[in-house]
């Protein structure tokens, strides 16, 4: 659609400067989608904190970073580490036998890691 409508020409020229975009009609075409996308976002999240019974300081509070958050250590899998450390080790010695016997690889060799932990 074909209009005629004044536009500050140092907004498009920061907003051209700003996306990168290299012409007036895909500057403005750009902002009118931003424009629109915001608020639809800001249309969903009213709704949706209201559905919820939610105020937006309320749900700000909940995502807030809580102290206990940076106490919690990550769950390890301690056998899952072991068995890879085994694995590592097998693969090295196999590589060591197949070079010991002349075979040519085509990858560089592994980083070194610890020895496996001892088996109970």
């Amino acid at each position: 659609m074909k209009m005629t409508i004044e536009i500050p020409e140092d907004v498009l020229a920061e907003v051209m400067a700003l996306t990168g975009k290299q012409t007036k009609r895909e500057a403005v075409e750009y902002s009118l989608r931003e424009a629109a996308r915001r608020a639809k976002q800001d249309r969903v999240w009213r709704q949706g904190l209201s559905g919820l019974g939610l105020t937006p300081d309320q749900l700000a509070a909940d995502a807030a970073p809580k102290p206990a958050d940076q106490l919690d250590a990550p769950d390890i899998d301690e056998d899952a580490v072991r068995r890879s450390i085994e694995s590592f080790h097998k693969r090295r010695a196999r590589r060591a036998k197949l070079n010991a016997a002349g075979w040519m690889l085509n990858e560089p060799p592994p980083p070194p890691w610890p020895k496996p932990p001892a088996s109970s």
